[in-house]
């Protein structure tokens, strides 16, 4: 392995922590947000409502701090792709759900949050590589006018002339 392929590693290292730390943040929210709507739903719609305003909340968080993304453009883009992940996230913590349920006579809401909590980072990795590959792209380089409204700064942890 190259010296550019140890940095590149590195970076993507770098970039995985921060969006690790961003969507811990988020992961937060989502429990925080399943634990008072639980009070009055059941806790399919709990969940879904939870995961579809941290999602929309993550995906700016995501696009702005570890991804560098600046201004409006493929806002639309990006946030449609964070939904379509959602209903990835929303079957893979409704089955976990599912489960729990059928595995555990009257589950408690800590054991329902727990469940849940693992689940989603889980499909955090899976939301990870694929917003990197649509944000930052494989092969992408420096933009032009860097700075520019609308412009990509380089992403948490990677030097510009890494961003590749």
């Amino acid at each position: 392995m190259g010296r550019v392929d140890v940095a590149r590693w590195k970076a993507i290292l770098v970039q995985l922590v921060v969006f690790a730390c961003v969507g811990g943040a988020f992961n937060v929210l989502y429990g925080l947000l399943y634990v008072l709507l639980r009070a009055e739903l059941s806790a399919q719609p709990a969940n879904a409502i939870a995961l579809v305003l941290s999602t929309i909340a993550g995906t700016f968080g995501h696009r702005r701090i570890t991804f560098g993304v600046r201004g409006t453009e493929r806002t639309a883009t990006h946030q449609a792709l964070g939904l379509v992940l959602l209903g990835f996230s929303l079957a893979v913590t409704a089955g976990s759900l599912w489960l729990l349920g059928a595995l555990v006579d009257a589950p408690s809401r800590t054991q329902e949050v727990a469940v849940l909590v693992a689940a989603n980072l889980g499909t955090g990795l899976v939301r990870f590589f694929v917003f990197r590959v649509v944000m930052v792209g494989r092969n992408r380089r420096r933009p032009q006018g860097l700075g520019s409204p609308g412009a990509s700064e380089p992403p948490v942890g990677i030097e510009p002339t890494t961003w590749s």
